[in-house]
């Protein structure tokens, strides 16, 4: 059985016309932009930091989010880490107080683990 040869994807082919993959995986950019604006519009709207954020902002934007991401699935864009990030962002803004002290949590420890391995 011989083996199959390896085809280059579609954005290196050279008959790829500039912008195609744009419009190939416009919903999965969609829904990466609007999970980085959601995150956005949160953090900046919400006035203590690790406070639960504004449901009446939150839950529009992972909703907007989450209908691009669909569409993106639905058209079979082949495009998920766009879409899995921007909806990652647009979850994360829902519980912003909660991923920010998380992230602090993991951000603190890693570097404790950094520097205690550095040290023994």
């Amino acid at each position: 059985m011989a083996p199959e040869p390896l085809t280059k994807p579609d954005h290196l082919r050279p008959d790829a016309v500039q912008g195609d993959w744009i419009v190939r995986h416009a919903a999965g950019i969609a829904a990466l932009v609007l999970g980085v604006v959601s995150f956005v519009i949160v953090a900046v709207a919400q006035e203590p930091l690790w406070s639960t954020p504004d449901w009446r902002i939150s839950i529009p934007g992972f909703a907007l989010t989450a209908l691009a991401s669909s569409a993106s699935i639905a058209r079979r864009e082949r495009a998920s880490p766009l879409w899995l990030l921007g909806l990652g962002l647009a979850g994360a803004a829902l519980v912003l107080g909660w991923f920010l002290m998380l992230a602090v949590i993991v951000g603190v420890t890693a570097l404790l683990i950094l520097i205690l391995h550095s040290v023994m």
